[in-house]
């Protein structure tokens, strides 16, 4: 894509369709204006588009295939929210949900367990199924609580992917609270697992205590840790632009080592300080 400016040098990213370095877009029910705008300005830089928690049952059918055919149209993949799933797993109408989310137009689904009580067996054959219906799968490992501990993380992702998962999501609300960060357990993952196959949830402003500040500085420290090409999951459609600035380095810190302003000389004076909310207290 032949951008402004390609004089000033920047991390370089993947063309889509994209291994690593992912973002999904969080679609809270977006009018279809609204979202071709987005798409039309910024898809290049959205890979899934997640239509939330239980929106697809609420929007009008016709808009809901127009919204995922638009997102197909520019090369974005899109599943339903992983609570919807539960509920349908609860209900015992998992395997239906799924034909009607390839009816409607999704092209992927998310399996989560954040309120289910799931057994790691049912949950690999909630995978499975939708696997072997075409659909990219997307495991979410974590407790909206956040209540689980490092080894029963570390299985739940190695549960998925030993699954067929494409890619898991890691729940946010296990990794970030508040100015505490699980680094010890995000470098096990990233030990444990193929980097690329982890998609790093952020906190959502819509839950309590959770500010915009507060995410742009867990974004940040991301980055920071793991580098340009992190999966970055729950980008709201007016952060965008703004997450592509983190990832390269060009958002108004010095905290990436290999970002813009570091390559132009940059020392990385106040890069601690740019992300002081998101230090570990990790032991």
């Amino acid at each position: 894509m032949q951008t402004a400016f390609p004089q000033f040098p920047v991390p370089e990213r993947q063309s889509k369709p994209r291994s690593r370095g992912l973002s999904m877009m969080i679609d809270w029910g977006m009018g279809l204006a609204r979202q071709q705008d987005t798409v039309d300005s910024a898809g290049a830089y959205i890979d899934v588009a997640k239509v939330a928690a239980g929106i697809a049952r609420l929007l009008p059918e016709p808009v809901l295939r127009d919204k995922l055919a638009h997102y197909e149209a520019h090369s974005i993949s899109t599943s339903p929210g992983g609570l919807f799933a539960e509920l349908a797993l609860k209900l015992g109408r998992y395997e239906r949900y799924v034909d009607e989310a390839i009816a409607a137009g999704f092209s992927g689904i998310e399996v989560s367990d954040n309120l289910l009580d799931l057994s790691a067996r049912d949950k690999a054959a909630a995978i499975r199924h939708a696997s072997s219906r075409g659909l990219t799968v997307y495991g979410e490992v974590g407790r909206k609580e956040g209540a689980m501990d490092d080894a029963a993380l570390v299985r739940d992702v190695a549960n998925c992917l030993d699954a067929g998962a494409d890619w898991v999501f890691l729940e946010a609300a296990e990794l970030f609270s508040g100015n505490r960060v699980r680094s010890a357990l995000i470098a096990e993952l990233a030990r444990s697992f193929p980097q690329h196959k982890l998609i790093y949830e952020l906190p959502v402003v819509v839950l309590p205590g959770v500010t915009r500040d507060y995410k742009h500085k867990i974004t940040a420290w991301l980055v920071k840790e793991l580098g340009t090409d992190v999966n970055l999951a729950n980008i709201e459609w007016d952060e965008i632009y703004l997450t592509e600035l983190v990832r390269r380095g060009f958002a108004g810190d010095t905290s990436h080592p290999q970002g813009a302003y570091r390559l132009a000389g940059f020392a990385a004076d106040g890069a601690q300080a740019a992300c002081a909310a998101a230090r570990s207290t990790d032991a």
